[in-house]
């Protein structure tokens, strides 16, 4: 969070034409981070989620995912808001403590309450506007919920509808502060921003067949819950979950359809030489945050997969191996362990706690209008993130010179 005089004022605040009683106070900028290192989520972490309470937040958060999941499925959403809604659930977490709702029908920081105002903004940045009093009683039904309960709200008692929707509108307020109104997230608006709709368009040009394509989507469905997003760009994460699905090619998927030879040896040369040819840049897609997004992956499974969508779509032993179809992530998972990640040197704890963007933001500043948005236009974490390794390597490069 950087502070700086608004254009037009002086250095104590006030505007050259403005009389002697003008507020002193100088504005602030927000500049829009879309993306963060892991090491910055988990300093975040450490500062909104008590350590006895991280068990408590996994396990809410997969309740969520499943709760939103049906009521995607009712309002008939496309996946894409279902990714975004996910997105600002995780990033409010980031900058907001955590609680745990005591009752159905808490409303104020219950997690519910903040995924159904991260539904509601999402579903207007993805242009699939409902009126919020449709989602409300979507969400409501499926939490057995009576809307016409009267609840107490500053000492006299309101419906749970009118109260809920009031709390939710004041969450989208600080939605938006958190996302410094940045609604495509650090992308260019002129494209496809969400990883399922890159996944269409890199299997079409690729080549690829339908069983290898329902792969990926099967695997951009279980990431959705993850926080990648919050780390990667969607191109990277498409291009990532293309190369894990190809080189997984598992024999058998339980599909309700099937494409004609799919299974063929020439098709599956064919897979092998996608593979091989592969390459970042004819994607546009920085080679170490397509690895960052492999092995953020591969982790996932090993550790979630039985608790995944995927393990419905493959049988429980490779037909090819032998052995549980875990092994095949672990396998995996070995083969890109010397890949060439970011690393977070310029991001490290002690950075952290000196940068001001990851500090508290108070709320009450927007509305007094004493703060301005900006979005940014570049990512200045991937800069500094390669800086550093450019300079690592030329460092190395001089100490062999000098050892010549």
């Amino acid at each position: 969070m950087s502070k700086e005089a608004t254009p037009g004022t002086l250095d104590n605040g006030k505007s050259p034409s403005a009389p002697g009683t003008a507020s002193t106070t100088t504005s602030i900028t927000q500049v829009s981070r879309p993306f963060f290192t892991l090491q910055e989520l988990s300093y975040l972490h450490s500062q909104t989620i008590p350590s006895t309470l991280k068990l408590q937040y996994a396990g809410t958060k997969q309740q969520i995912y499943q709760f939103l999941n049906q009521v995607v499925k009712i309002l008939k959403y496309p996946i894409r808001v279902l990714a975004t809604t996910m997105n600002y659930y995780q990033r409010f977490y980031l900058f907001n403590k955590f609680d745990v709702a005591t009752s159905s029908m808490q409303i104020e920081n219950s997690p519910y309450t903040i995924a159904i105002s991260c539904l509601f903004l999402a579903s207007k940045v993805e242009d699939c506007i409902k009126k919020l009093k449709d989602i409300q009683q979507v969400c409501n039904k499926l939490r057995d919920i009576n809307e016409n309960t009267l609840v107490e709200s500053n000492g006299s008692g309101v419906p749970f509808i009118d109260l809920q929707r009031r709390i939710i509108l004041n969450t989208e307020f600080k939605l938006l502060q958190i996302t410094k109104f940045d609604f495509n997230l650090g992308n260019n608006p002129s494209f496809a921003i969400n990883v399922d709709d890159l996944l269409i368009q890199f299997c079409k040009n690729l080549g690829i067949n339908y069983k290898i394509s329902m792969l990926c989507w099967l695997i951009n469905y279980d990431i959705i819950q993850t926080p990648l997003s919050l780390v990667v760009p969607p191109h990277s994460i498409a291009l990532a979950i293309i190369i894990i699905a190809l080189s997984l090619n598992p024999k058998e998927m339980n599909l309700q359809h099937h494409e004609i030879g799919e299974d063929d040896e020439q098709e599956i040369t064919k897979i092998k030489k996608i593979l091989s040819e592969l390459d970042c840049n004819d994607f546009q897609c920085p080679e170490v945050l397509v690895n960052e997004a492999i092995l953020y992956i591969l982790d996932y499974y090993t550790h979630q997969y039985d608790n995944s969508i995927l393990q419905d779509y493959l049988p429980p032993i490779d037909q090819v191996t032998g052995k549980n179809q875990i092994f095949k992530f672990l396998d995996l998972k070995q083969k890109f362990n010397d890949v060439e990640i970011l690393n977070e040197k310029s991001c490290n704890f002690k950075l952290n706690e000196k940068d001001g963007y990851l500090q508290n933001w108070d709320y009450g500043v927007a509305t007094k209008g004493l703060v301005r948005f900006m979005l940014s236009n570049k990512r200045s974490r991937f800069n500094n993130e390669q800086e550093t390794k450019e300079n690592k390597e030329q460092d190395g490069k001089r100490q062999k010179l000098a050892e010549y």
